[in-house]
């Protein structure tokens, strides 16, 4: 998948194509935020920007005959066609999408473009819409079949509108086509630390709806719903819906969790770095630190724990209870808060996610992180004595990165994104290796001078 940036923040232009790890990096203030956000957002929502709407005689035979066959086929074979619709669609919403002065993102564009999409319609695909008690749209699919069968089922008299029969039945046919070939995605944005963030959310809205009802001689709809929009960019807003149901989606189980045996390395790294749990108690989120001999129990609730164990709550949600096979994790700032120690183990298990078959994206500014990465790079390649080097620093074949599974971005201060090269000896990341430089030849400096 490849992502093509123009004016989106402080980027003036770029290109970004994913791979199994990409590395978006870069200083302060240089857009790394808005790009990955954006790629969430595009993947995240590609379905509903979609446009596979029927014709108005396709409508008409659906109502009057109570079912219609659709070839998915022609849709598609102008799926390119569909793709560009779709990412035009997307940046002219990119204000709402960040909650951000409409003139912000005026002139912003960002396109999505894939050279590997194929139609696989391999599954059978079943779904049901209700509307009230009076209409049902009913979708089906067999295995291997190109034609979805679209039946309406109406009691009494026929009163949905056209325009949202349209929505539903493209939503329904773009969730068809993409089920298994777009990936699922899930983004753990830098405000994670700011665990109480939705305890906030729900005090701001519950505090405009009572203002409203109290101050307002009339009811007024629209102001009540402007009262209760939310204050955040759209992922913030997705980190908080997770947060708020996460007594609930605590008792799924992602497909790593399900086949512990397979994907031990994974849990392995995630508990080297958590050194403890999250579960719902009392419909409150607490910690639990691993006991220690001679001490007591522990439970700390979460938004009264170090900034270090709210910066990894998200990511142990998505690989105990989320995480779906072929899906995106997007991380902003995965060393957030982080010992240089932990800054190690994320790298880890970043590796093995990847490993696991995962996708994913980071954001970063840590040397420890890219220099871990760097050494699972290395440590692909075949030299004399790689076995006891693994063997001592304890890393294992899931550790390990080939040069052609890792991409990396560096946006400058030109307010571009450039390709960063890659090869056996890892990502070469300058823009590290000069502020290092520079620190130790002050260093040096003073040391020297001090001796003297």
């Amino acid at each position: 998948m490849k992502f093509k940036f123009e004016n989106v923040g402080y980027v003036d232009e770029g290109d970004i194509e994913l791979s199994d790890l990409t590395l978006i990096c870069g200083p302060n203030n240089a857009g790394k935020t808005y790009v990955s956000y954006s790629i969430y957002g595009v993947i995240k929502h590609f379905k509903s920007l979609i446009d596979f709407s029927l014709s108005s005689e396709q409508i008409s035979i659906l109502r009057d005959e109570g079912s219609l066959p659709v070839d998915l086929t022609v849709f598609s074979e102008n799926i390119n066609k569909h793709i560009k619709n779709a990412s035009e669609k997307f940046s002219h919403t990119l204000g709402d999408y960040f909650n951000a002065p409409d003139d912000m993102f005026e002139e912003s564009k960002v396109e999505f473009s894939t050279d590997d999409f194929s139609l696989d319609l391999d599954d059978e695909f079943k779904q049901t819409a209700k509307f009230g008690r009076s209409e049902t749209l009913i979708f089906d699919k067999a295995p291997n079949e190109k034609i979805l069968s679209v039946a309406l089922k109406v009691v009494g008299k026929n009163k949905l509108p056209t325009r949202i029969l349209n929505d539903v039945v493209s939503d329904t046919i773009a969730n068809c086509i993409f089920s298994t070939s777009l990936p699922k995605p899930f983004v753990v944005t830098s405000e994670r630390t700011g665990i109480s963030l939705f305890y906030k959310e729900l005090d701001v809205s519950k505090n405009a709806i009572i203002e409203h009802l109290t101050e307002s001689d009339k009811l007024d709809p629209i102001t009540l719903l402007n009262s209760m929009r939310s204050r955040y960019a759209r992922p913030i807003q997705d980190n908080i819906s997770t947060i708020r149901d996460y007594e609930n989606l605590s008792k799924k189980k992602s497909f790593l969790r399900t086949n512990k045996g397979a994907y031990k390395p994974v849990l392995d790294a995630l508990q080297d770095l958590l050194g403890g749990s999250f579960k719902a108690v009392d419909k409150q989120v607490v910690y639990l630190p691993k006991k220690e001999r001679n001490r007591d129990k522990v439970s700390v609730p979460v938004y009264i724990a170090s900034s270090s164990i709210k910066s990894l709550f998200l990511i142990d949600l998505y690989v105990n209870y989320l995480a779906e096979k072929n899906g995106i994790l997007i991380i902003d700032e995965p060393e957030l808060n982080l010992h240089p120690d932990n800054q190690r183990k994320m790298a880890s298990l970043l590796a093995r996610l990847v490993n696991s078959g995962i996708k994913v994206i980071i954001t970063t500014h840590s040397d420890y992180l890219i220099r871990e990465i760097n050494n699972r790079i290395m440590l692909s390649n075949n030299f004399d004595n790689k076995k006891s080097i693994m063997k001592s620093s304890k890393i294992i074949n899931q550790d390990l990165l080939n040069p052609s599974q890792v991409k990396a971005f560096s946006l400058n201060g030109d307010h571009s994104i450039k390709e960063v090269e890659v090869d056996k000896y890892g990502i070469n990341m300058e823009i590290f290796d000069g502020i290092i430089d520079e620190t130790n030849s002050l260093a040096d400096d003073i040391y020297f001078s001090i001796e003297e």
